[in-house]
């Protein structure tokens, strides 16, 4: 039987018949991510109502890439280069997160949603990675680069993430100017780029959720990328 997987994602101004409006928009390669394993993908805006989300239906769910979360979730102030926030997409992930480790929900948490599932666990993150000193590779490299391998990602093996991929030395893309500072409760860091950006995190307890934080989506035909995506549809 097909199995029903739920996709978070943001809202984008878009022109359309009725003039310029907002639209629930996702990367289609997250549907073929699915499709290509039989089974049926189920995009999930972000919801006003979001307080009575419940995934539980679900085989599983994404929690997908986007914009930067509101540092107000952590604790922190909003700083200069911390854009493109989304209050409702916050509250609407994050409340998928509860109802997924509630229910127990496979989850893959990617980029954004990876630095979501740390703040839901009480993490903190870096709001720019260059202004913390992070200068050694350019992690934000978007748009041509998005389906090239940009740097190496370093796991470790005594992590679900290893089980899954089987290697310890990846090459992956890389979109992002934040990242996970302080790890959350029940977390533990399973992958770093070398020059000590956190890639990876999994649950330590019953929740089987791991967080990456780089795109699978957008190199669907590599090896690594293959791997989560049968994780995550089996």
């Amino acid at each position: 039987m097909s199995k029903l997987i739920g996709i978070s994602t943001g809202n984008k101004d878009v022109e359309m018949a009725p003039g310029n409006i907002s639209c629930v928009v996702i990367n289609s390669d997250f549907v073929n991510a699915c499709n290509n394993f039989g089974n049926t993908a189920v995009i999930f805006g972000p919801h006003e109502n979001s307080e009575n989300i419940d995934v539980s239906k679900f085989d599983a769910i994404v929690i997908s890439g986007g914009g930067d979360i509101n540092p107000n979730t952590y604790g922190e102030e909003k700083g200069e280069k911390t854009i493109r926030i989304s209050d409702v997409r916050d509250r609407t992930e994050l409340s998928m997160l509860k109802s997924a480790e509630e229910n127990n929900i496979k989850t893959l948490a990617i980029c954004r949603g990876h630095q979501l599932l740390n703040v839901y666990k009480g993490g903190t993150l870096y709001q720019d990675l260059n202004d913390n000193g992070f200068k050694d590779i350019n992690h934000e490299k978007p748009f041509s680069d998005a389906r090239s391998h940009i740097h190496d990602v370093n796991i470790e093996t005594d992590t679900k993430l290893y089980e899954i991929i089987n290697e310890k030395n990846i090459k992956v893309n890389s979109i992002h100017h934040q990242a996970i500072k302080n790890i959350g409760n029940d977390l533990k860091i399973t992958a770093k780029s070398p020059d000590g950006v956190v890639e990876g995190i999994e649950l330590t307890n019953d929740w089987d959720a791991i967080g990456i934080q780089w795109h699978p989506e957008n190199m669907l035909d590599d090896p690594v990328s293959s791997k989560l995506f049968q994780w995550l549809n089996s």
